[in-house]
């Protein structure tokens, strides 16, 4: 009782938490009042059994002057019969000579007092005494049975010793036998309390991978996003650069409109200019020869006046026809010149369109950029309040990390107190009790703990995942409901950016 007390005194003194008992302590109450039992029946039935000596001794003392006082009969018998049949009776008070010596007096000396003599017994006397005697006898011998065999307490007192002996030893199966229902309720509530505290650490784990995954997606989201901008901006390009490929390729082909208009003019140039040339070479001609015929000496005034007229005809002809061909050339000029301008023109927009291709592609680029812009600093905002969130996530899963720890510590407290208390009551009978349970209840802790731990820190970015055999994945995972609502809840890309961004085991296991 001592070493009982003082472990109690010493757990009460350092544990000082919110449990105060576990659902197993009506089995702790029960073994220590099958304790007190026992020590009260231990208790008792060494009092029997001291009492049992007392009664043994007062029985063999009960027994013994029974026979003794039979003994003394038989001899009181002999005696005085023998005294009967000498003569050894005292004539005066019928005294026999036995009786004298039993009371240390002298026979003769007493015959002598009384002035008597000693006289026989008569066969009738005889026959009397041993018949008294015999009836005295007979009566010692059944008292002398009666306490042999009657009820004088002490058959009762064993009947009731091994009846608490036999008590006893039942209830020391009862202790057994409640201690390990003690182990099977605590455990039980203990795996139920486990189940529960890692069900909300798996909550808060939850918000860690959410945030993680935020950031994933964030940073690929902007990636995504440059991408993207990327290839419309090359599509742009090509397309700005195709759009001027072909307006340099209709102005290309206007210019070669043009260079075949000039090729048409030059043509009807030469075929308007050949008979008008040849009928001018003709008109040369003659007025060569005309002039050739007044240099004649030999000519008449009259001839030569008609000479000169001719001449002076074909002067006019002459120069006529100069003029319409002067004329003539001065419009095909003009025409040549005017699409020979056009064609300038087009060779310099041409030109223009090729020296601002980029310009013009930058030009354009920039209309679609703050769109691309304002999705990308959107992403990175994401990224960077999933930054925080990260952030407060693990430091809110570590604040209740170490309060799901102390209240298992606490719990254990109360347990291995609890435990102490059966152990203490169990001992001080010599009794066995399940004693284990404790640490069963840190085993356990201890396994599924490290589990939930390990998805905080090692489940995404490892090669293998961390449900191995202590960390069954399809009860790991179901308690990760929030975080598959999550992942429930994104587009093909994100969840393409979270898996490349996690073990496979561990992604496919999870979206299960």
């Amino acid at each position: 009782m001592l070493i009982k007390l003082i472990v109690t005194a010493f757990f009460m003194s350092v544990v000082n938490i919110a449990y105060t008992q576990t659902s197993g302590i009506g089995n702790v109450i029960s073994i220590e009042s099958i304790a007190k039992r026992i020590e009260y029946n231990k208790e008792t039935i060494a009092k029997y059994k001291n009492d049992l000596i007392l009664l043994e001794e007062a029985l063999k003392n009960r027994t013994q002057k029974l026979k003794d006082e039979i003994a003394a009969l038989y001899k009181e018998r002999d005696n005085i019969i023998g005294d009967m049949k000498v003569g050894a009776r005292c004539s005066q008070c019928n005294g026999w000579k036995s009786e004298f010596e039993k009371r240390g007096e002298n026979f003769e000396k007493h015959l002598g007092d009384v002035k008597g003599y000693a006289i026989p017994a008569t066969t009738s006397e005889l026959e009397s005494t041993r018949k008294q005697y015999a009836e005295r006898i007979a009566l010692k011998k059944v008292q002398l049975q009666n306490i042999e065999k009657g009820d004088n307490g002490i058959l009762k007192k064993k009947e009731d010793i091994a009846k608490m002996e036999k008590e006893n030893e039942t209830l020391c199966v009862s202790m057994t036998t409640h201690s390990k229902s003690y182990e099977t309720s605590v455990f039980s509530e203990a795996k139920n309390k486990h189940n529960q505290w890692i069900e909300s650490l798996m909550n808060y784990a939850s918000s860690i991978l959410i945030a993680d995954d935020k950031i994933t997606i964030g940073k690929a989201t902007v990636i995504r996003y440059k991408k993207d901008f990327e290839t419309e901006a090359e599509k742009i390009c090509e397309q700005v650069k195709a759009d001027s490929k072909e307006a340099q390729n209709k102005l290309t082909a206007n210019i070669d409109i043009n260079e075949q208009k000039s090729q048409i003019i030059l043509t009807e140039q030469k075929e308007y200019l050949a008979p008008v040339e040849t009928q001018l070479a003709e008109l040369r001609k003659q007025k060569s020869s005309l002039d050739w015929d007044l240099k004649k000496t030999t000519i008449t005034p009259t001839e030569k006046d008609s000479l000169l007229k001719q001449q002076q005809q074909l002067i006019i002809q002459i120069n006529e026809l100069n003029k319409n061909i002067q004329q003539y050339n001065a419009t095909v000029k003009s025409k040549i010149s005017q699409i020979e301008l056009e064609n300038k023109k087009f060779k310099d927009d041409i030109w223009e369109l090729t020296v601002s291709l980029s310009k013009k592609q930058e030009q354009e680029v920039v209309k679609v950029k703050p769109a691309y812009d304002t999705k990308i600093a959107a992403a990175n905002d994401m990224a960077s309040r999933a930054t925080n969130e990260l952030a407060l996530a693990r430091k809110t899963y570590a604040d209740k990390a170490v309060v799901y720890k102390k209240n298992n510590s606490d719990y254990i407290d109360i347990v291995i107190l609890e435990s102490n208390r059966m152990l203490v009551a169990a001992q001080s009978v010599n009794c066995s009790v399940w004693n284990e349970v404790r640490g069963m209840v840190a085993t356990n802790w201890n396994k599924l703990f490290p589990c939930v731990n390990n998805i905080t820190t090692l489940a995404k970015p490892y090669s293998s995942h961390v449900f191995n055999a202590y960390c069954s994945g399809t009860s790991s995972s179901a308690y990760l409901a929030s975080y598959k609502s999550f992942l429930s809840g994104l587009n093909p890309d994100d969840i393409k950016a979270i898996k490349e961004n996690s073990n496979a085991d561990w992604f496919n296991l999870i979206t299960k």
